[in-house]
């Protein structure tokens, strides 16, 4: 069961696309224009950053329960999968739905998540539409 009242919560917003609000991001240390970005062929972005960051999206202790609101400020349907660990979909009203390791999030929705940190590593969480992860809709985990 999730104790959901000592959770962590942490933000994930989605950004990017053709018809989305990324103006800019940064790539490799580097803030570029969605112009510079679409050259390079990396145009998705969580929190304003695109592709693997060297510090995690979110570092806890083994057996830490982690509340994930994620907003997907796109036009594009993403199914988001994380690796490692399996959590459930937080409802408006507190109840927890079934436990699963991807979510399908549409355009302008937000769901939130949560899980128990209960297995040591380094997960990717990542857009499972590969070309989008590719592009950059990536980021990580760590449980210690």
């Amino acid at each position: 069961m999730i104790g959901l009242d000592d959770a962590r919560t942490v933000r994930l917003d989605m950004q990017g696309g053709a018809m989305g609000t990324l103006d800019s991001a940064f790539l490799n240390g580097e803030k570029k224009s969605f112009r510079e970005l679409v050259v390079a062929n990396q145009f998705w972005s969580f929190n304003g950053t695109i592709g693997m960051t060297d510090a995690p999206l979110v570092d806890v202790a083994k057996g830490e329960t982690v509340k994930l609101q994620i907003y997907n400020d796109t036009s594009f349907p993403h199914a988001m999968h994380l690796h490692g660990l399996h959590f459930r979909e937080i409802g408006e009203d507190g109840g927890l739905g079934p436990l699963r390791d991807t979510i399908l999030m549409f355009g302008g929705q937000t769901h939130t998540i949560g899980f128990v940190a209960d297995n040591p590593g380094d997960w990717p969480f990542h857009c499972h539409m590969l070309s989008h992860a590719a592009s950059g809709m990536m980021t990580w985990m760590k449980v210690t």
